[in-house]
């Protein structure tokens, strides 16, 4: 069956949308215009149907972002790896263990998003962090993956922001395999350190996010080895997955 070139166009703008919204975290009526190089009652036809057929959903009266069905095909790539059903147990393990909120994040392309989360419910005092949420610079996942980029799972696209750090704190994130972010605007820390497929590529990351004057700093913290312990089970058993009828 032949495809009509109309459709194939409304394709090839759906896609323009989507890696705008990827780079942007959002999109609006006249940024998708100017993506699209069309007037504004088309580029709200398209925001409108996308928004319809779960594509897009409404961050405010005038923002777009990730849809629905974006996240559950994205669940879905992430399922086909096994990195969620095998993460699950590990990062409840992990934040029963260190009393800390636990989170894997991917990479989108542009910036980790963050995948699954554990929430830790022993602290009056906790963070909270949703699923899909898109972190930034100076977290400690996007050291993670810039430092790891050459042998990233993951493609990195053109005009990703870069981690905010020098190359020798990269070098030094290679070399122990955790970092560590401080937020002192919001009182906030995260450890993070890579997840691995059986290739040997970082497919994710694995952090534990909490107040910041109950996180330890140091690499080899508790917080980090239990990190660097539950990073290597879940790629032991991506490689392996009756490793996780014997653990």
């Amino acid at each position: 069956m032949e495809i009509a070139s109309g459709d194939l166009q409304v394709v090839a703008r759906v896609v323009q949308l989507l890696r705008l919204l990827a780079a942007s975290e959002t999109i609006d009526l006249v940024s998708a215009a100017e993506e699209l190089g069309v007037g504004k009652s088309t580029a709200h036809r398209y925001l409108a149907s996308m928004e319809n057929h779960g594509l897009l959903q409404r961050r405010d009266r005038n923002r777009y972002e990730f849809g629905v069905l974006l996240a559950e095909l994205g669940t879905m790539a992430l399922s086909r790896l096994g990195v969620l059903d095998l993460a699950g147990p590990v990062m409840e393990e992990i934040s029963e263990r260190v009393r800390h909120t636990v989170v894997l994040s991917v990479w989108n392309g542009h910036r980790p998003v963050v995948a699954q989360v554990r929430e830790d419910s022993s602290r009056t005092a906790r963070v909270s962090i949703a699923v899909g949420s898109h972190l930034g610079p100076d977290a400690a996942q996007t050291l993670i993956f810039w430092a790891f980029r050459n042998q990233s799972y993951h493609r990195f696209r053109e005009g990703a922001p870069p981690a905010n750090a020098t190359a020798a704190e990269l070098a030094e994130v290679r070399r122990t395999g955790v970092a560590v972010r401080v937020s002192h605007e919001n009182g906030v820390s995260a450890v993070a350190t890579p997840v691995r497929d059986a290739a040997g590529q970082v497919v994710a990351t694995l952090a534990v996010v909490g107040i910041a004057q109950f996180v330890p700093e140091e690499i080899d913290s508790p917080v980090a080895r239990a990190l660097l312990s539950g990073a290597d089970t879940i790629s032991r058993r991506m490689a392996n997955p009756l490793d996780s009828a014997a653990d």
